[in-house]
């Protein structure tokens, strides 16, 4: 059971959390809307879509942020309103104050984590690209050339969303001999397979082979089961190397080009910024409660609050950065992502054994 106290932090949190965080997506979404409106279809449809696309898209950039900006927001006003100084009076104790704000911290990021476990919304970038460039929610991509161990897998269309394909070949070697070849006319994964239609497959004759057995073999069948767990949006994304995974694709994705001999950089960068990049705001708002005062005589409330803002949207940035020079690959995503992270939690938690002794 929350005490009074408690009850009070939380809504005040809330209030401010949810202010910040639908004014700064919603600022967002509106000046991308603008700048791309001439591009948009004349389908009101279709620019429905577009502006709620990319609003899922820019909660990736705001969250944070609004989680650490909902912290400071929320004390200026419990300080301005004598509250925190009156939860002190009758024996709160600053680090009773300070779990009560981590731990709803912890529940939005729970939830954040959640939504991007969610297809849709991890492909709201995507769909809003396919909007403004084709006019139309999902579009085949064509001619992807990928490589998958001793196999290398050519499909003329592609389409993630209704996960289908056409005119799919797949040449499949051994060292640098050709074993065969599987050609089909179209393709559809379900239960985690592709399912071929109409395939041919031509037998390739091997080097060892006699005078006799060195003949062409080509089988005509009607389907054909084949590539294991390769989902059409894994296949998607190592193409164009663009994110759109769910946790769940891109932990499935990892696991699956192990060893294979492709880059998955991309891939673990972006895995790594949806699980460990929203951690930044629970370690800074533990360092930054601090900074406040008890109450505000003596303090220009409203020049601190500006300047913890200013030092928030600094460190978010230089993080932000990191991630994107880890997704072109100039660094290592876990030196690029995770460890600036764990830094920032050491720190954090440096800073919280030295001012715990404070009370």
């Amino acid at each position: 059971m929350l005490k009074k106290y408690q009850l009070l932090i939380v809504k005040r949190y809330l209030k401010s959390f949810f202010t910040i965080f639908i004014g700064l997506t919603v600022f967002f979404t509106g000046v991308d809307f603008i700048t791309n409106i001439d591009k948009l279809p004349d389908s009101a449809n279709l620019k429905v879509m577009f502006a709620v696309n990319r609003l899922m898209y820019f909660t990736s950039f705001t969250f944070g942020l609004s989680l650490v900006f909902g912290l400071i927001s929320s004390l200026v006003s419990l300080i301005k309103e004598n509250e925190l100084v009156v939860m002190y009076s009758f024996g709160a104790s600053k680090k009773l104050i300070l779990k009560s704000f981590l731990y709803m911290i912890m529940i939005l990021i729970s939830i954040f984590l959640i939504l991007n476990n969610i297809s849709a919304f991890v492909s709201a970038k995507q769909i809003s690209d396919n909007i403004k460039k084709y006019g139309q929610v999902s579009k085949y991509e064509s001619n992807l050339f990928l490589k998958s161990a001793d196999s290398y897998i050519f499909i003329s269309e592609l389409n993630k969303y209704k996960k289908e394909g056409k005119n799919i070949e797949v040449f499949e070697t051994k060292g640098t001999d050709l074993k065969r070849i599987i050609k089909a006319k179209k393709g559809v994964f379900k239960d985690n397979y592709w399912l071929l239609s109409d395939v041919k497959i031509i037998q390739i004759p091997r080097v060892d082979d006699t005078v006799v057995d060195k003949k062409l073999i080509v089988k005509n069948i009607k389907n054909l089961k084949i590539l294991d767990g390769f989902k059409p949006a894994i296949m998607d994304s190592l193409y164009k190397g663009s994110t759109g995974l769910t946790i769940g694709d891109s932990i499935e994705a990892l696991g699956l080009l192990k060893d294979k001999g492709l880059s998955v950089t991309t891939i673990k960068a972006n895995l790594y910024q949806i699980l460990f990049f929203p951690f930044f705001s629970l370690f800074l708002a533990s360092i930054l409660f601090f900074k406040l005062p008890v109450q505000r005589r003596g303090e220009n409330l409203g020049l601190l609050a500006a300047k913890l803002y200013f030092i928030a949207l600094i460190i978010w940035g230089i993080l932000y950065m990191l991630i994107q020079i880890s997704k072109n690959g100039a660094v290592l995503p876990e030196i690029g992502i995770i460890l600036p992270i764990i830094f920032l939690g050491i720190y954090s938690y440096v800073y919280f054994k030295k001012e715990s002794i404070a009370f």
